[in-house]
This record gives C-alpha cells, structure tokens and sequence, in this order.
C-alpha cells in the first residue's frame, strides 16, 4: 500500500477518534442539506454545495485510522491513511479550481480556470500516485496525541523553507481560482478563513501539519450551511445572492 505504521505515543486515541467521527457525523448531514438547497435554488452551485460532504467523509476516514491504531491494525491504518490523504494530497485543489470552473459564466475565464483544474491535478500525479503506488512510502505516526502523515511534501526531513514553499503553493492553486471568480466578492470569507485554518495549524500543529489543518478547514466549511440556507430562490444568481439584492446577510 506505501503507508508504514509507527506508533510513538497512544495515550488518548479514543479520544481523537471521538473528534473524527463526530465531527464527520456533523458534517455529512450539512453537505447533504446543502446539495439539496442547492438543487432548488442554485443547481450550478451544487461543487460548493458538496464541500461539508466531502470534508466529512474525510472525517471517517482518520477515524478509521484512529480506530485501527488503537486495535494495532496496520492494514486498516493504511487503507484509511491511504484514503484521507487522497482527499487530502490530490483531491481538494482539483476540486476546489472545478467549482470554479463549473460556476464561472464568462467563457474567457472559463477557458482559463479549465486550464488551472487540469494543471491542479499535478498533486494528485507527482505527489499522491508514486505514495498509493507504493513508490514512495508515507509513515503513519502518532504524535503529541495527533496523527502525522509523513508524505513528500510535509516531511519532517525537510527544510521549513522547503515545507512552508509546498504548503503555500498548495494553497494558492486550491485558492487562487475561487478569487478569479465573478462570485470572488462573496468567497472571501471563506478563503480567509481556509488560509487562516493553515496558519494557524503550520505556527500551532507543525509537527501533524496535514490532519489538523483538515480538520480546521472542516470546521471552517460549516460557513457554507449558513450561506446556503439563506440563498434566495433563483436560477441564476451569485452563490450568496444577488449583489445589493435581498441576501439576509448583505442587510444592515
């Protein structure tokens, strides 16, 4: 599988999986409130919609490799592993640069954020690939209560130059294409709000970088229950509404 189990601490793993497992049963529930919000008032939303969805699926999955070190079940660990660091390594800023794409209307920029998505799947062909390929093994550690993931670009081998270079440029091909929207007005927030989650876990977390920030950045897509809940019924309209328009949130 190219995952290599480690355990060097065990205190409170039942713990951490508690947190997993609770936050995805949260999360689940507001992805699936939010794909059906956004059936009836916003259909070509439904990328942004899914978000909490997908986070939370990524919750069961460190659930799972919680639960698996806890019983010192390394294949569970590496299945699991193996599957939080596809959404992890490859999967958000694919699909973070295709919810752009997909509720972007000027065709020039349309071309030009189709163009980023298939550049974005670069992580999922240099970095995530050779790992579930087994060309190059990830280690699964636990660390100060936390779960690390030593993959390539978040080695604990690396230079802090070298580690926050990778992160930063992860984040700008997950978050540049939201910004290049016509909806950027209305993404900031949450844009703000995924970079500050990334702070705050590489200054707070460095040493499980990957699973805190995730789950901080989880935490942070809640914001988008909010928004769809009160997106005015239209076809054709801005993820948060009509700008100036009835948007509960755009009121005094």
């Amino acid at each position: 599988m190219g995952v290599i189990v480690k355990i060097r601490e065990r205190a409170r793993m039942c713990y951490s999986a508690e947190v997993s497992f609770a936050s995805a049963s949260t999360l689940i529930p507001m992805g699936v409130y939010c794909l059906r919000a956004a059936a009836f008032k916003a259909p070509r939303y439904w990328p942004l919609a899914a978000i909490p969805l997908f986070f939370g699926i990524q919750q069961v999955a460190e659930g799972l490799v919680w639960t698996g070190v806890a019983r010192a079940d390394r294949p569970m660990v590496a299945v699991a592993a193996q599957f939080y660091l596809f959404f992890a390594m490859a999967f958000w800023p694919t699909w973070f640069s295709l919810s752009a794409f997909l509720i972007e209307t000027r065709s020039a920029l349309r071309r030009c954020l189709a163009a980023w998505t298939v550049l974005s799947t670069g992580w999922f062909f240099i970095y995530y690939l050779p790992m579930a390929l087994g060309a190059i093994p990830v280690e699964v550690l636990v660390v100060r209560h936390s779960i690390r993931y030593e993959h390539p670009w978040d080695a604990a081998a690396l230079s802090v130059t070298a580690r926050t270079g990778l992160r930063l440029l992860y984040l700008f091909t997950a978050a540049v294409p939201l910004l290049l929207t016509s909806e950027r007005r209305k993404l900031y927030l949450p844009v703000a709000l995924g970079t500050a989650s990334a702070v705050v876990a590489a200054w707070s977390f460095d040493y499980a970088f990957t699973s805190v920030w995730c789950l901080l950045a989880a935490v942070c897509s809640t914001y988008t229950t909010y928004r769809f809940a009160v997106l005015p019924k239209a076809k054709d309209q801005g993820i948060l509404g009509q700008v100036g328009g009835d948007d509960p949130a755009d009121r005094p």
